[in-house]
């Protein structure tokens, strides 16, 4: 595909016939305010935050629905770009719940005089997505302050039917990203609803009601707090620091490049499982063991069933529950073994019934496993935790290292590694096909990796053309 020549901002751009202003201007390092807009979806041009000017047109263009054209001429900022990015923001908050910016609300203090790390450590604001709620981050940019009009709310119902995660309309900017990451899940129940009180995005009859997987993905898209997961911040510090409790914690090192993100810092595994000790958290163990221990199962299954028929294996709660709803007729080739969250609470469960404990990682998914499993008593992800620690003045980058304890003694198993050790979820792309064979033996075996559950639905309209289908929840 040739590629296209043009300007932006006085730079010299050259992109794929095809690609948006959006996309070449962040192929350049140019930054486009938006929230609709996210790596791997198509362009809904909902939020009207990206408008740009093109030399030659009367009006501005929106970015991330506009392809580039030879020779074009693209200004991204400017003073009128802002005044119009400013009262684009304003308006969201015609009808969004404000329930941040406490001091802003109460008319003592504009918000561009807020400072974020004293924000950080107030315990009046009440939105769980205070300090990570894009909207929120934008109008601190904009100086979006005090608001010119009086907010009227819709008052929407609420759901919480998941019993792990929030829907709250009365948050949502309709940018749609929850629509389609809901539908890389094979399932598309979001969508636009209309109600008494409007029209806001959400599940027509809830989402228990309309088959919700619970898997958290449309929780790690969401720009603001119209989907989070349930908090249990208090519980956790109430439980460390009570005399008669011990937490135990196995912190996944997945949550690391989130805090560390969002502190702004680098600091190391060991000084994370410090802020963690500085809570109350009495043991805090590697996940070393549960995942060895979860690769191991599958593994250990692969030898048993390999060349006896098709095998759909996933260690993934919201997977299972995939499978299980929507391809019963196949549930003779399910092999379905352990996470690493349920490997980890029945051992320390049964070794130490009355501990708490505690999953710290950025799967949100995990969360409604623990739910109905009763393993491990609270799931945390990298945001909450993050809240926890700065609530109680345990930055890690600022502790001395602790030690980590291993659930129990293991070795990696390097059977079937490129089925078992490859890529985890991802929102689009195609199933990956891998060709292997047992360790010693010569037979060539066919695999399917599938990265979403909508890669999974495409590879089970014929499951037997594969040995293995390996799925990602």
């Amino acid at each position: 595909m040739a590629n296209v020549k043009l300007t932006i901002n006085g730079n010299a751009v050259s992109v794929p016939a095809g690609t948006t202003i959006l996309e070449a201007a962040k192929s350049a390092g140019i930054r486009i305010p938006t929230l609709c807009a996210y790596e791997g979806m198509g362009p809904h041009a909902a939020c009207k935050l990206c408008v740009v000017q093109v030399e030659g047109e009367a009006k501005e263009k929106l970015a991330c629905a506009v392809k580039v054209a030879e020779g074009m001429n693209v200004t991204t900022d400017s003073p009128a770009l802002f005044d119009l990015r400013k009262a684009t923001l304003t308006e969201m908050f015609r009808q969004h719940k404000v329930d941040c910016h406490h001091c802003a609300r109460t008319g003592g203090t504009r918000i561009e005089d807020l400072d974020p790390w004293f924000c950080q450590n107030c315990f009046y604001c009440d939105c769980e997505r205070d300090g990570f709620c894009e909207l929120q981050a934008l109008a601190r940019e904009f100086g979006v302050s005090q608001l010119p009009f009086e907010p009227q709310q819709n008052d929407f119902p609420v759901d919480e039917s998941t019993g792990v995660m929030v829907r709250d309309g009365n948050k949502c900017v309709k940018c749609r990203r929850c629509v389609d990451v809901c539908k890389a899940q094979g399932m598309g129940i979001l969508g636009m609803v209309k109600t008494e009180k409007g029209s806001t995005v959400g599940a027509k009859n809830g989402l228990m009601a309309d088959g919700c997987l619970r898997c958290g993905r449309c929780v790690d898209v969401c720009p603001t707090g119209a989907l989070f997961m349930k908090e249990h911040k208090d519980e956790i510090v109430y439980h460390g620091h009570a005399r008669e409790t011990t937490v135990a914690a196995m912190l996944c090192g997945c949550v690391m490049r989130e805090l560390q993100g969002l502190y702004g810092k680098e600091f190391t595994y060991e000084q994370l499982a410090a802020s963690l000790k500085k809570i109350g958290v009495a043991h805090v163990f590697s996940p070393g063991w549960a995942k060895a221990e979860s690769l191991k199962q599958a593994a250990d299954i692969l030898d048993e069933r390999l060349g006896k028929g098709t095998i759909i294996m996933t260690e993934s709660y919201a997977a299972k529950t995939f499978l299980n709803a929507k391809y019963p007729q196949l549930k003779d080739s399910f092999a379905f073994y352990d996470s690493m969250q349920t490997l980890f609470g029945r051992k320390l469960r049964a070794e130490h019934p009355d501990w708490k404990l505690v999953n710290v990682s950025r799967h949100n998914g995990f969360a409604a496993e623990m739910a109905d499993t009763g393993l491990v008593d609270y799931f945390v992800n990298a945001r909450e935790l993050y809240r926890i620690i700065e609530r109680t003045g345990g930055a890690p980058y600022r502790r001395n290292p602790a030690e980590v304890e291993n659930i129990a003694d293991y070795e990696k198993d390097e059977r079937y590694a490129d089925i078992l050790n490859c890529e985890g979820w991802k929102l689009t792309g195609e199933p990956e096909e891998i060709s292997f064979k047992k360790k010693g033996g010569r037979k060539v075996y066919k695999a399917a990796v599938c990265h979403n559950l909508s890669q999974a639905a495409k590879v089970l309209e014929a499951p037997e053309k594969y040995d293995v289908i390996r799925i990602m929840g």
